[in-house]
């Protein structure tokens, strides 16, 4: 791929058709998800990437090529992306490659883009209504050796030049990023209008190109898939709601409630792991002579982040009989040795792309991990595709649950799927995972140890310029909120002023549902779901949130959840410890009165 500095971008937009929402819940007898005769569409990010693809390509005379890769249904998103203004599309569509995982599509993929004449650019949607991964276009980059950036609220070339502008969605605020080109892109699901056209408008197929698995050079049909899904299942109710109704004197009967729980203390986090101390060798196996290892990098080492996944990787590391090898910038060794690492790796520079090929490299020397985790920032999971390239791993991502099952010793997880949950496995020889760390538990630090250390070099990536960090000072304080209160679609935005005094009596950081903070009302880093974040609060308020999982997956962890909806049939009351079915606006005055009487206030227990 070849950017010439003058001449119009060529750029391919990847695009992928999904099940209607809350529709996957269903596998076929090889353990495939079931979508033929279902209802299906345009993945709701890849309609911003086409959008996107299509303003950048206009504005220098350029061309847009859509490309899927899908059963012969997938041709009407090809069909939607043509009418929303791409020039030509593409459609992989082969039966050996029902069922791929992200690995196998992503080579699949990859093979697509090599048939296309040289790009300037390849656009792609930061994640999918069905899975969820935000691994596929990186593990493109890394198949075609490019960069990549992503997620892109903005995306701007420079002039008639060779580097694209970018403004970058972080967990810890926005980050103006230049990258120069060619390149891989995910544009974030607020990058503005959408590409949308009527079916009626869908032209023909004259301008598809269909292509199969044998004229594909370097993909591999779905059989060679190192993940799977094991079985797709309702989400079950965690909790036994207690409801009341919108009489006011309930809103003290259920403050009075809430002030007991919390009194009570909180929720006890899983036991200990049972696992013996195994300093290691940086650069062999144990000091007992074992060669099992988890690799657990962590882009925070002194955060609650890095304490969970250590936490997660250690019960792994159990499962095998090895040890946790810890790799990150700088960091407390003696904490992260309390928290289950056994060796430390540090590394001098956090640019992904080179950061995944030192650590690769540096594996490969040492003896492959059995397993590699990390969080499910933008930074692990761009690390994390690229390693599950490099080792040929896959991968696991954004799991709300991890283990190692010891009959098959496969690494296993839950993650949403769409209105589902999915119960995925790893049978590769590295298997790498992704995790919410906020949905795990945080074990009790064991007694530390010495930690052997090994520094590691990272070099720049001079692809990959950040110009500009702007970072919220606040990125992480619903980490550390003992009381967080979720504003929900029900309270209308120019309302919120009135959740002030409640919040304030509470002691409560606020958070937000995805339509929240899709209207601007809270920012990103506020979200709280499958695409936000999940926190661990001892009490959550939800207020006029419907309850759908995808928003639930956040607070899976809250010692106590309070609903507060007025429609009786709201999901949030399946899965809330209390539940008060009133208008928002009278139970919020009524609460308020109750928290500010209340001695202590559940801010301070």
């Amino acid at each position: 791929m070849t950017a010439p500095q003058d001449r119009p971008l060529r750029i391919a937009v990847l695009v992928k058709q999904v099940p209607a929402y809350g529709d996957v819940t269903e596998l076929d007898g090889r353990g495939r998800l079931v979508r033929s005769g279902r209802p299906a569409e345009l993945n709701a990010w890849c309609r911003r990437a086409v959008a996107r693809a299509v303003e950048l390509a206009r504005a220098s005379g350029g061309m847009v090529t859509a490309i899927t890769m899908g059963p012969p249904p997938a041709v009407d998103v090809l069909r939607e992306a043509l009418a929303c203004g791409a020039d030509e599309a593409l459609q992989l569509c082969d039966a050996q490659l029902a069922g791929a995982d992200c690995l196998v599509t992503a080579r699949a993929l990859a093979a697509g883009l090599r048939t296309l004449p040289p790009l300037d650019l390849v656009v792609a949607g930061h994640s999918s209504t069905d899975g969820a991964t935000g691994a596929v276009a990186p593990m493109v980059a890394a198949l075609m050796g490019l960069p990549f950036a992503g997620p892109a609220l903005t995306l701007r070339r420079q002039g008639a030049g060779r580097r694209l502008h970018c403004t970058l969605q972080r967990d810890d605020g926005n980050h103006e990023t230049e990258v120069r080109l060619p390149a891989v892109i995910s544009v974030a699901e607020r990058s503005g209008a959408v590409a949308r056209a009527e079916r009626a408008t869908w032209p023909g197929t004259e301008r598809i190109r269909r292509v199969p698995l044998s004229r594909l050079a370097g993909a591999s049909p779905a059989s060679g898939s190192p993940t799977r899904v094991l079985d797709v299942t309702e989400p079950a109710a965690r909790r036994r709601p207690i409801l009341v109704t919108d009489d006011l004197a309930d809103a003290g009967r259920i403050m009075e409630l809430v002030r007991r729980r919390l009194d009570a203390g909180p929720a006890q986090d899983e036991p200990p792991v049972a696992m013996r101390w195994a300093p290691a060798d940086p650069d062999g196996g144990t000091a007992t002579g074992d060669g099992a290892w988890i690799l657990a990098v962590c882009a925070e080492p002194d955060g609650p982040a890095a304490r969970a996944l250590l936490g997660a990787a250690a019960d792994v590391a159990a499962g095998v009989g090895g040890h946790v090898v810890a790799a990150g910038p700088g960091g407390d060794l003696r904490r992260l040795s309390a928290w289950g690492a056994d060796t430390y790796v540090g590394l001098d520079g956090l640019a992904p792309r080179p950061a995944a090929d030192a650590l690769a490299a540096w594996a490969q020397r040492r003896g492959v991990p059995a397993a590699v985790v990390g969080g499910a920032t933008a930074w692990d999971r761009e690390l994390l595709a690229r390693l599950g390239v490099l080792l040929d791993g896959g991968l696991l991502s954004d799991l709300t649950e991890i283990r190692h099952d010891t009959v098959t010793g496969r690494l296993i997880g839950t993650k949403p799927a769409g209105a589902a949950l999915a119960l995925v496995a790893s049978s590769a020889r590295t298997q790498l995972a992704t995790v919410r760390t906020g949905c795990l538990p945080l074990r009790p630090p064991r007694a530390p140890g010495r930690l052997p250390v090994r520094a590691l070099s990272v070099a720049p990536d001079p692809a990959v310029t950040t110009l500009r960090r702007m970072p919220r000072g606040d990125a992480d304080a619903l980490d550390r909120a003992p009381v967080v209160l979720g504003i929900g679609a029900g309270v209308p935005q120019e309302c919120h002023h009135e959740l002030k005094p409640l919040q304030a009596v509470l002691g409560a950081e606020l958070a937000g549902t995805r339509k929240v903070t899709d209207s601007g009302a809270l920012p990103h880093e506020r979200q709280l779901g499958i695409t936000g974040r999940a926190v661990a609060p001892r009490l959550y308020l939800a207020i006029g949130v419907s309850g759908s999982w995808d928003h639930l997956v956040g607070v899976q962890r809250a010692d106590t959840v309070f609903a507060v909806n007025c429609d009786p049939a709201a999901e949030i009351f399946t899965h809330c410890d209390f539940g008060l079915i009133a208008d928002w606006r009278t139970a919020v005055r009524a609460l308020t009165r109750e928290a500010e009487r209340a001695t202590p206030s559940p801010a301070s227990t």
